[in-house]
């Protein structure tokens, strides 16, 4: 028989992950226009060396990046209904 009548519950830690090089560049691009700064932004995100990610922002401002315009979604929730043979009946009378 268990020691234990439930188990102890497990500790979550959460994953600490890097943000991958697309990632960084498209976060720096969106919060500042000036390439330098770019670079600087990426760099920190990553945690690398400024002159490492510099050519590759160079690279991605040749990028185009296509815009769409915001879209309002709505929602509408609807019950499923399910019938019992009961209800059919008195729904038939």
């Amino acid at each position: 028989m268990p020691a234990y009548k439930n188990p102890p519950p497990r500790i979550l830690r959460p994953r600490v992950e890097l943000p991958t090089l697309d990632e960084a560049i498209t976060a720096a691009q969106g919060l500042s226009d000036s390439p330098e700064e770019q670079a600087e932004i990426a760099a920190n995100l990553m945690g690398v060396p400024v002159s490492d990610v510099v050519p590759l922002v160079r690279k991605a401002a040749n990028r185009t990046m296509v815009t769409t315009p915001n879209r309002a979604v709505v929602v509408v929730r609807r019950p499923v209904r399910t019938f019992s043979p009961r209800l059919a009946e008195a729904m038939r009378r």
